[in-house]
Order: structure tokens, then C-alpha cells, then sequence
């Protein structure tokens, strides 16, 4: 059991510290007087630690927004983060690809990569990732000591506590050390973070679609892909982003004693609705002499979600039936986890809502399953999917990361 540890002075100014860190990232540009009364801090605690952030060169200011008067004082100077002041590479590790960014403290591209060799074997991953590192860094003319923190996200379930991929069935990887492996090989000796690609692509969203989630006090991110994953995060007043658990819904049970999971289980989810498992319905029905609207597009080659979609535009029956099964059992899982949970907004990222007819046929599965009690609670937003989307959300875990970090003052 984990107990709450005491507030001595040198935790509270720590915890002051990061709060009123996080609050400039958030909110800037944003007086110190505002974020006095939004922390319920004093003004002298404000000051003095945005001194010393802006004598390290994380934090300026940005300007007066007070008009010229005739009256001597001093005026109201907003302070912000310095986007040049850092920078965070962020990694996807899937197998089947890998993709990294390099980005500044307020999350601009500065370097993107994207290499599609398929490669199961986890040591070639980790070899290929560090060389990727190494040809962003000469890209943006940085050196390793310059990142101050870099972040790493990979399918599966992971131990982000230790850094360590527990378990990728598809790839039969187990108890790897991710953060361990990449210092050791890279030679960077700043801090890693891991985590499971659905909940870096929460931490993306949380900094960097602020206009998408507005003032939403709670909100999930769903996931499907190779599998399916729904991290919640959770906003308070005092405290911007908390991603609980590991969101790992691709195993919950819709089907039992269903179709056998990669997990070992039967009925899960990820079973009927992931990527993975709507591509192999598709073959099947290739192999039997069905589906001839998608035989015609992949030809000899294995299909893919985008000849799904368009075999489904096409009148293709058999295409049809394939993603109406998995958006339907998608359906129940989101009213599950909305009847559970109940989030404010609900992001949901998947290939195959690239089409209108299976967003609103989704949604309609939801309400029918909605406990009437909160049938009006979450508001359902679908995101576009994006090749960098996990390599971002990983370079945004790295970013949170370091807003916590202490600055000696």
C-alpha cells in the first residue's frame, strides 16, 4: 500500500515549484498575479520562483498589457515559456515501424522521421531507434547533453514506473527493459520516459489540443490499432493531467468464450474490433472468394484498413459486414467505459472512422447502451489519425516529465 508522504517544506516548495511551472505552460502568457489566485499562492512565493525559472531561461516575459499612465510603479509583465529554452525527442515503437520527432518546450516539429521496416526482433528496434536519435540530433545541429528529456511509447503493457515493457504478445516480447536498453545504447543520460502508445497519445492531447478539450475536467482517449487502449486522464483545478492506468479495454470481455485473443483469453475486444483482427476477417473472406470490390483494390498483396474503407465505399458486402461487426462491438466497449467512467470528452483515434456512415453508426450503438443516467455526459470527438502521433505523445510525456523537475533557485 502507498501512503501519502508529509508536506515538509522541501516537498511544498517542490510541489509549488511545478504548479506554477505547469500553470505558465498551460496558461501563458499569464501574470503572476493570476496564477497567485489560481494556485491560492502568495505573491513573494509566485515571484520568486518565476525568477529563478526566468534566470535558467525556461520562463520570460512577454510584455506589458497594461496601458502607458502618467503614474511611477511597476507594470504588469505576463510571463511564458521559452519555446527555444528545451527540447524533447519523442519515439513510437511498434515493430512494424518506428517513428521520431524532436521538438521544442511548446511542442514544434523540428524533426520527423518515419522508418517502415518490419522488424520483430526488440534488440534491432532498440538499435534502429538510436540510430534515428542520432540522425535528429545532426539534423537540428544538437548534441545528446542539449535534449532534456526524451520519451519512448510501444503497444503492450508497460511498467512506466521502471521504464519496462512488460508484455507485446504480437511480438512475444516480455520484460524488457526499454529505458534501460535505449541509455545504455545511446549513451543519453537524461531521463527516459515509457509508457504504452495510447497513453502518450493522451499526454499529446492534453498539451497540445488544448482548444479540442477546452476546460473538460476528465477525458479519454481511444485507441485502435494493432489493439485497442482507452487511458483516462484527469484535470483538477490545481493539477493539469493525470493519465490513470494503462487503459488496456482490448481485453475486456465482449464475446465469452468468443474468438481466441492474443492475450490467451477468449471474446476480448481486440479479438473483434482492432485493426489486426478487422484485417483478418478481410483475408478470410479473401481466401473463401469473397469480398471482390477488396480483391480488386489489394490485389495480391495483404489488405489494408484503406482498401477496407474504400471495398466498403465501393458496395462491397462483405467489406461491409466486416467493419459494421467491429464498430458495433466498439460500440458497446464505448458505453461500457462511458457508463463506468463517464468522462467529459472522449477522443476517439481509429482508421476506421475514416468514413462518416461508421462514425454515426457508432455513436448510435453508444446511445442505445447508454445508462440513461448519463446518456447526455461525455462528448464523443473523433481525431484524425497521424503516422507522428505516438512520437509526439512521447516527446509530451517527456515535457510533463521535466515540468515536475526542480530547479535550484
Amino acid at each position: 500500500m502507498q501512503f501519502e508522504q508529509g508536506a515538509n517544506p522541501t516537498r511544498v516548495k517542490a510541489a509549488n515549484q511545478a504548479a506554477i511551472r505547469k500553470t505558465i505552460y498551460h496558461l501563458g502568457p499569464i501574470k503572476r498575479s493570476d496564477i497567485a489566485q489560481r494556485l491560492g499562492l502568495t505573491l513573494p512565493t509566485i515571484t520568486t520562483n518565476i525568477n529563478s525559472m526566468m534566470a535558467s531561461g525556461i520562463v520570460r516575459e512577454t510584455g506589458s498589457d497594461a496601458p502607458q499612465t502618467r503614474f511611477v510603479g511597476r507594470k504588469a509583465h505576463p510571463v511564458d515559456i521559452v519555446p527555444e529554452s528545451r527540447h524533447f525527442i519523442g519515439i513510437e515503437l511498434q515493430g512494424a515501424r518506428r517513428t521520431i520527432c524532436l521538438l521544442d518546450y511548446r511542442g514544434k516539429v523540428l524533426y520527423a522521421r518515419e522508418d517502415g521496416e518490419d522488424c520483430p526482433d526488440y534488440d534491432r528496434n532498440i538499435r534502429l531507434s538510436c540510430r534515428m536519435m542520432e540522425e535528429a540530433l545532426d539534423a537540428c545541429a544538437l548534441r545528446m547533453d542539449q535534449i532534456a528529456g526524451v520519451g519512448i511509447c510501444t503497444p503492450g503493457l508497460v511498467d512506466n514506473e521502471r521504464g519496462v515493457l512488460e508484455v507485446r504478445p504480437s511480438y512475444s516480447w516480455r520484460h524488457k527493459d526499454v529505458r534501460g536498453d535505449m541509455a545504455a545504447l545511446s549513451g543519453y543520460q537524461g531521463p527516459v520516459s515509457v509508457e504504452n502508445n495510447a497513453c502518450a497519445r493522451a499526454y499529446g492531447a492534453q498539451l497540445f489540443q488544448r482548444e479540442t478539450l477546452g476546460d473538460a475536467q476528465t477525458f479519454a482517449y481511444l485507441f485502435i490499432n494493432q489493439g485497442v487502449a482507452c487511458p483516462l486522464v484527469l484535470n483538477t483545478a490545481s493539477s493539469f493531467g493525470s493519465v490513470v492506468g494503462a487503459g488496456e479495454v482490448g481485453h475486456m470481455v465482449m464475446v465469452p468464450g468468443g474468438l481466441r485473443c492474443d492475450c490467451g483469453n477468449c471474446g476480448c475486444l481486440e479479438a473483434y474490433s482492432s485493426d489486426r483482427a478487422v484485417l483478418k476477417r478481410c483475408a478470410e473472406a479473401l481466401e473463401q472468394g469473397g469480398a471482390p470490390a477488396l480483391r480488386r483494390l489489394c490485389g495480391e498483396r495483404p489488405p489494408s484498413m484503406e482498401d477496407l474503407l474504400a471495398a466498403q465505399a465501393q458496395g462491397d458486402p462483405d467489406a461491409a459486414e466486416i467493419v459494421e461487426r467491429a464498430v458495433y462491438t466498439l460500440g458497446l466497449a464505448v458505453a461500457n467505459i462511458n457508463n463506468f467512467a463517464c468522462p467529459s470528452k472522449m477522443l476517439i483515434d481509429g482508421k476506421l472512422f475514416g468514413r462518416p456512415e461508421n462514425r454515426e453508426r457508432l455513436l448510435t450503438v453508444v446511445r442505445q447502451n447508454l445508462c440513461g443516467v448519463v446518456r447526455s455526459g461525455t462528448e464523443f470527438i473523433f481525431v484524425k489519425p497521424e503516422p507522428l502521433s505516438g512520437a509526439v505523445g512521447a516527446a509530451a510525456m517527456a515535457i510533463c516529465k521535466e515540468l515536475e523537475t526542480y530547479i535550484e533557485t
